[in-house]
C-alpha cells in the first residue's frame, strides 16, 4: 500500500471517530409572557363545486367562502396555576360569501369587527367574554383562539430534524371544523424538518398532514385533507407561522318527496394563519401606544 493511501485511510478513520454529527432535540413548548402584545391573522378559504342528482335531472352549484380575522392580543396573566388571560381586539373580522344556491355573493363583516374580548382559560377550558355591551356571536365563541391551540402539536419529550409523530389534535380540529362546517373527527401527523432562520429569528420548520372528517349536518358527510408547514419561534415559544392547502369533499343523500337526491362536492381549501410581536404603533382603538 502506497503511504498516500495509508495518509488516507488514516484520515478517514479519524474523521468518522465521533460519528455523524449529533442532532440537538429539545422539547417544542407553548409559553407566553404577560404583557407582551402581538397581532394576528387568521384566514380559512374554501370553495366546493356541489352536484346534485334527483333521479334523471342533474344541478350544479358552487359555495365558496374566504374568513378573514386580523386581531391585536395582550397578554394578561399566563402560567400561574395553568391561567391563561389575553385581551384581544379585532382590527377586522369578516367573511366573503359566494353561494350559487342562495343567489348570495356578500361581504359581511362579524360582530366583532372592532370589539374587544377576553380570552381566559382554566386547565383549557375556555371562556370568552366581550368587553362592553351585547355578547360574544356563537361562531367566534367556537373559533377565538385557533391560532392558539396550534400547541396541540407539541410533545412533551425532546424532539428534532427528522422526528415525527402523530398530534393530538381534539381542541384544534374542534374549532377549524367550525370555519368549514364539518365534522371534527381529527387525525395529523407532524414531520420536524428543519431548524431555518426566519425574519432573523430561529424557528423549527414541521411538516403537518391533517385530516378532519365527519357529519357536516344530518345529511352530509364532509372530508378535510390539509397539508403543509408550520413554524415554531424558539424565543416566542409558540407557532407562529402556519400555511396549508389541500382539499375538502362532501357527499350524501337526501328524500325529497321520496325521491333520493344525491350530493357530491369536491372543492379547494388553504389556511393561513400568523403571530408576531405587534409594533409600537400597534394600539388598539381609544388605546395608546405602549
Amino acid at each position: 500500500m502506497s503511504r498516500i493511501c495509508v495518509v488516507l485511510l488514516i484520515l478517514g478513520l479519524a474523521a468518522g471517530a465521533d460519528g455523524p454529527p449529533k442532532v440537538e432535540k429539545q422539547v417544542l413548548e407553548f409559553r407566553l409572557v404577560p404583557g407582551s402584545r402581538t397581532v394576528g391573522l387568521n384566514r380559512v378559504t374554501y370553495s366546493v363545486s356541489i352536484s346534485e342528482r334527483m333521479g334523471l335531472k342533474t344541478e350544479t352549484r358552487t359555495e365558496s367562502v374566504q374568513r378573514t380575522e386580523r386581531f391585536l392580543d395582550q397578554v394578561m396573566r399566563a402560567g400561574v396555576g395553568g391561567i391563561l388571560e389575553i385581551k384581544r381586539t379585532y382590527n377586522m373580522a369578516q367573511v366573503k360569501i359566494n353561494n350559487d344556491e342562495t343567489k348570495r355573493k356578500v361581504l359581511e363583516r362579524s360582530p366583532m369587527n372592532g370589539r374587544t374580548v377576553r380570552i381566559l382559560e382554566r386547565s383549557r377550558k375556555r371562556e370568552v367574554k366581550l368587553e362592553g355591551r351585547g355578547v360574544v356571536d356563537a361562531f367566534t365563541r367556537r373559533t377565538v383562539g385557533m391560532e392558539i391551540d396550534w400547541r396541540d402539536v407539541f410533545q412533551d419529550y425532546p424532539v428534532g430534524p427528522g422526528d415525527a409523530w402523530d398530534a393530538e389534535t381534539v381542541t384544534l380540529g374542534r374549532r377549524m371544523a367550525a370555519y368549514l362546517a364539518c365534522g371534527d373527527k381529527s387525525r395529523m401527523r407532524v414531520r420536524y424538518e428543519e431548524n431555518v432562520v426566519r425574519d432573523g429569528r430561529k424557528q423549527a420548520k414541521l411538516y403537518v398532514d391533517w385530516t378532519l372528517e365527519g357529519m357536516r349536518d344530518r345529511h352530509l358527510f364532509a372530508k378535510a385533507q390539509l397539508a403543509g408547514d408550520i413554524f415554531y419561534d424558539f424565543e416566542e415559544h409558540r407557532i407562529v407561522a402556519v400555511d396549508l392547502g389541500g382539499s375538502i369533499r362532501v357527499n350524501g343523500t337526501i328524500m325529497v318527496n321520496d325521491t333520493p337526491k344525491i350530493i357530491k362536492g369536491e372543492g379547494p381549501i388553504s389556511l393561513e394563519s400568523s403571530v408576531k410581536p405587534a409594533p409600537i404603533e400597534a394600539a388598539a382603538p381609544g388605546e395608546e401606544p405602549k
